[in-house]
């Protein structure tokens, strides 16, 4: 009886503990205009912070997110945002800051080709993912990671939900 009760322990707490390291995670919606999917592929880098990617049917975004309320009268900005996946090439892609809803600031491109090669890159992770976000405007730098627990399962889920293979 107590071999039995420590065995379901532990085999809770592994499942606690996987699902705990996935850092990402596929939510996938009916899209009621145009009769397909839509769906976001979310990659957590802190409470406060995550990379984004989008598919709707007005196509194929990716956004770095930042837990901030976009002050009224801002304007938007240019950014670079740079993405390496292990020890792979550098992305780079020309973002623009925005509004994404009331809690959060985005910083988001639709340069789809480029954003197809993260996702294969993304797909086939095995240590970590390395994003950067640069200012010259501002003389502004920061950088992030994110782990790959769970990125090719859900790479897998948004690149079939949005017919992306």
């Amino acid at each position: 009886m107590k071999a039995g009760i420590a065995a379901t322990v532990v085999l809770i707490g592994i499942a606690i503990s996987s699902t705990a390291s996935a850092q990402w995670d596929t939510t996938i919606q009916d899209d009621i205009f145009s009769g397909d999917k839509k769906a976001m592929l979310l990659g957590n880098i802190s409470p406060s912070q995550a990379v984004a990617f989008d598919c709707d049917s007005d196509g194929l975004s990716l956004a770095l997110l930042q837990e901030e309320k976009w002050a009224d009268g801002r304007t938007s900005s240019e950014w670079k945002l740079l993405i390496k996946v292990d020890k792979g090439e550098i992305h780079r892609f020309t973002v623009e800051s925005a509004k994404r809803n009331n809690q959060y600031t985005q910083y988001v491109t639709r340069e789809k080709e480029e954003i197809l090669k993260v996702l294969a890159d993304l797909r086939e992770a095995k240590s970590v993912i390395q994003l950067g976000l640069q200012s010259e405007e501002f003389d502004s730098k920061w950088s992030g990671t994110v782990s790959v627990g769970g990125s090719t399962r859900e790479t897998d889920k948004f690149t079939q939900a949005c017919k992306l293979k």
